[in-house]
């Protein structure tokens, strides 16, 4: 068996081929980037990689006992994936794929680096970065479009249902209506479709299943939960912020009240979270276990 390399040998790697890294998708992350700070669908991005560290941190141990072994595997991965990459960037203009090749490269680094025992540790902190690359626009707005008529429809009816003598009609993302002979309309925005929350709410759900010391199955229905969390909690904001502008409160429903409305649904989805963790554990009661006051009592 060969001796292990020091450290810093390893360190001296990693910095140098990071800085490679770095160079070659240079325009890859200034736009990611920017999309981060002007484009609030993808606010959230900032989070994600410190979630990855963190993932990381938690397992230091078993990376610390890993031994670490070069891969070549991961150097022709890499080739591959840098090839894909100038195509896409000269070739063929394509954002997306870009982003998604720089995650794959830090991927293959890490195996190309550490070996198999190394990656197998890794590489759920490195796969949870693709929850920072922005979607193409188009994709974007063709899946806003359904959950903005959802949300539309959702909210016509609960409005109806709690303002008395309130008569609305609902076409496609608009809500006309007529209270007290006032009449009125809301238009669901692109920004009011649900998808940023649940983008963001889908982030969130796969770091808790990681995160959460549950059987495999609990962690996939936590996952798949987090699209019908988000959109309840965006039925919530849209129906309140009908309500306020009928009752005439509409400086409440713009601005940065409305971001604060969208900010107040957190909690609101981290308590249906923890309701959904609170029912899977008491959902299935582990053999061997007995409700308390049900043991037989021997004679």
């Amino acid at each position: 068996m060969s001796p292990r390399s020091p450290v810093w040998v390893y360190a001296v790697q990693v910095v140098a081929i990071a800085v490679l890294l770095t160079l070659a998708y240079w325009p890859e992350l200034y736009r990611v980037v920017h999309k981060w700070r002007h484009d609030g669908n993808w606010s959230h991005g900032w989070l994600v990689p410190l979630f990855s560290l963190y993932f990381l941190h938690l397992r230091r141990d078993e990376l610390g006992r890993a031994r670490r072994r070069t891969s070549w595997l991961g150097l022709v991965a890499l080739l591959g994936i840098l090839l894909a990459y100038f195509f896409f960037l000269f070739i063929t203009p394509m954002g997306y794929p870009r982003a998604v090749s720089l995650v794959l490269a830090i991927g293959a680094i890490v195996l190309f680096l550490g070996g198999w025992p190394v990656f197998r540790v890794a590489w759920f902190p490195i796969a949870f970065l693709l929850f920072a690359m922005p979607i193409p626009d188009g994709l974007y707005v063709s899946l806003t479009m359904p959950l903005r008529q959802l949300a539309s429809t959702v909210s016509a009816l609960l409005l109806s249902t709690f303002i008395s003598g309130l008569h609305v009609d609902t076409s496609g993302v608009v809500i006309d209506y007529m209270y007290r002979g006032t009449p009125g309309h809301l238009n669901v925005e692109e920004a009011c479709s649900g998808m940023r929350l649940m983008m963001a709410f889908i982030t969130l759900g796969m770091a808790m299943a990681y995160l959460g010391d549950r059987p495999l199955w609990q962690r996939g229905v936590m996952v798949l939960a987090c699209v019908p969390i988000a959109v309840f909690c965006n039925m919530i904001r849209v129906s309140t912020t009908g309500f306020l502008y009928i009752f005439g409160h509409r400086n409440w429903a713009e601005g940065s009240a409305h971001e604060l409305l969208g900010l107040a649904m957190l909690p609101v989805a981290l308590g249906l979270f923890a309701l959904l963790g609170y029912i899977l554990d008491h959902l299935v009661i582990e053999e061997g276990t007995e409700p308390d006051g049900s043991a037989d009592v021997e004679s």
